[in-house]
């Protein structure tokens, strides 16, 4: 039996949500090392468009929730950087209100402060003569005082005004002087953006002057695919998000450097063929084909990936002589993500302290079980989309309004439907809900008049 010092660090070293660096033990090259999966790299094809791309471009990546898309973004980073490629990383998260809308003038100066702080990061705190924070006030200066005012009074900070600091308070806040501030940019959108784009020229200067003039530049802003909205306003910040990638996309462009945006999965179905986005699409553990036939290099990739985790050793310490089958036991409920494969590996191994330790058969199927009523109750509506989604293998989207738009993202969000991409394009269920799904369907049919 394992001691509980052995499973702690069993525990640890199957965390789901921390995103690996590059050059991890515990990453399995999938793209690289599995081409038999028949799976494109995303990271060589879109380190392949920057460098076709010349000096500056405009990129989309995108993952559903648990694709690994932090860990990827990550591999991108290393190997731009060593081709000679200056890579700055901001999180949108710092700059912007994950859950209100979003429109081109706040995001415009968004990136510029994130932008702006990146390269103060790399290179030192004077790069620029002035935050774009500060810059921005003064670029309103007929509203520079009711600016102010506002800012005083609806950010609250006590005392002198540090004027920078709040407005980038503001954006992220849900006040109304965030409304004021994006009604009067709205006004004066191309000023704007002819500012904006000399704020970044100045910081191209700078990074030229530190590493050469011949240096190419990319800016990666992240977790932006993060902007989801409330039950209350989701379908607003769809459509805001919509705008700004639809009506904004060359807008979204500056000079002499390659921007990497990461942006909600769902663009995908809003503005089919408008705009390209490198999606990350999940393993797939099975073939597209009736019976859903087994797909051996994934099974391989993923027994791969668990001996990294902890070997051979580790894994007859958690699961005993049979450790081989109760991991692929395992790996057949998962439904082709590693993160789902580590969330159940770690539950096993929380229950190995309990009642079930000396069982690691009967551990594994309560944590099978467990991880099937996270995805209950199924409501009868899901189920019959979700029936016919494992049935046709398509979305059978009925249409681009958000409500619907955001209903299917919930799905692969909670990857109740599975995306993925072997040659073709293809979804299907999770297989811990398919017999769910079947019987809410056979208990409640669909009424003929």
């Amino acid at each position: 039996m394992a001691t509980r010092e052995e499973l702690r660090k069993l525990y640890k070293d199957l965390r789901p949500d921390v995103p690996l660096e590059p050059g991890s033990e515990f990453y399995e090259p999938i793209y690289t090392e599995h081409p038999e999966l028949g799976l494109e790299d995303p990271v060589s094809r879109m380190a392949t468009l920057v460098e076709f791309d010349g000096i500056e471009s405009v990129r989309l990546f995108s993952g559903f929730r648990g694709s690994g898309k932090t860990t990827e973004l990550k591999r991108l980073k290393r190997d731009l950087e060593a081709d000679g490629y200056v890579v700055l990383y901001a999180d949108a998260l710092d700059y912007v209100n994950a859950v209100e809308p979003i429109d081109i003038a706040e995001l415009l100066l968004a990136l510029a402060g994130a932008f702006g702080e990146a390269v103060e990061r790399e290179f030192g705190k004077d790069i620029h003569r002035e935050s774009i924070w500060d810059r921005t006030l003064r670029f309103l200066r007929t509203d520079v005082a009711a600016t102010e005012v506002a800012l005083k009074a609806e950010v609250g900070v006590p005392g002198a005004l540090k004027v920078g600091a709040d407005l980038k308070f503001a954006l992220r806040a849900a006040s109304s002087f965030k409304l004021k501030l994006q009604q009067l940019l709205a006004s004066r959108l191309r000023e704007l953006k002819e500012d904006v784009d000399a704020f970044f020229e100045e910081g191209v200067k700078a990074i030229r002057a530190s590493r050469g003039r011949d240096v190419r530049i990319v800016f990666i802003f992240d977790s932006l695919e993060q902007l989801r909205g409330t039950l209350q306003n989701e379908q607003a910040v769809i459509q805001s998000v919509e705008r700004v990638f639809a009506s904004h996309f060359d807008t979204l462009r500056f000079p002499y450097i390659h921007t990497v945006y990461t942006v909600p999965p769902w663009l995908k179905f809003v503005l089919p063929n408008t705009v390209q986005i490198t999606l990350l699409s999940t393993v797939h553990l099975w073939n597209n084909d009736e019976a859903r036939s087994h797909c051996k290099p994934a099974w391989d990739a993923f027994r791969s990936a668990v001996r990294r985790r902890f070997g051979d050793a580790g894994a007859a310490v958690l699961f005993g002589d049979d450790h081989a089958q109760q991991i692929d036991r395992l790996i057949g409920c998962c439904g082709g993500h590693f993160r789902d494969l580590l969330r159940l590996l770690q539950d096993t191994v929380v229950r190995a302290t309990s009642s079930l330790a000396g069982d690691p058969a009967a551990r594994v199927t309560e944590a099978i079980n467990a991880a099937r009523r996270d995805f209950l109750p199924v409501a009868v509506e899901d189920a019959r989309w979700l029936a016919r989604i494992g049935e046709h293998r398509e979305t059978l989207l009925p249409d681009t309004d958000a409500e619907t738009v955001n209903r299917l993202t919930r799905f692969l969000d909670c990857h109740a439907v599975l995306y993925f991409v072997n040659g073709d394009e293809w979804y299907d269920t999770h297989p811990l809900i398919r017999q769910e799904v079947a019987d809410v369907v056979a208990k409640n049919p669909v009424q003929r008049d």
